[in-house]
């Protein structure tokens, strides 16, 4: 499993070397980086709008019959700072408020995936070592 990629939002399968390699798109956008980068966020309540923003969209999309996937790319040197970590409460208990929507770690997504869209041009899923 490959977590580097950020030309999508949704995990794909990239079968580029011959068998299936999952790929789990990284952010930069809604990042807590951005917290140390010159053009990022100042407050927390900038990260937790800007964490909402994209939410809302995102889910609007998913209700409209369209897969949506955020992620969230965090730090705990970084969101682990007490007025940055009240953002990201703030931003957990708003999402929860809502239905469908699920709150996986990597691996979780990983493994749903592996389990779910296995790609169909392979006849055999390949032992998982997730």
């Amino acid at each position: 499993v490959k977590c580097t990629f950020i030309q999508d939002e949704l995990p794909y399968w990239n079968m580029q070397y011959g068998r299936p390699h999952l790929v789990i798109p990284y952010t930069l956008d809604a990042n807590d980086m951005r917290f140390a980068t010159p053009q990022g966020f100042n407050t927390g309540d900038q990260f937790f709008t800007y964490l909402k923003d994209t939410f809302d969209r995102l889910y609007k999309e998913g209700v409209n019959g369209s897969s949506k996937m955020m992620s969230i790319g965090l730090h705990c040197r970084l969101v682990g700072r007490p007025g940055r970590a009240v953002a990201l409460e703030k931003f957990l208990e708003y999402i929860l408020s809502f239905e469908k929507v699920w709150i996986a770690k990597r691996m979780d997504i990983a493994h749903h995936w592996y389990k779910k869209f296995y790609p169909l041009s392979c006849t055999e899923p390949l032992k998982s070592t997730l």
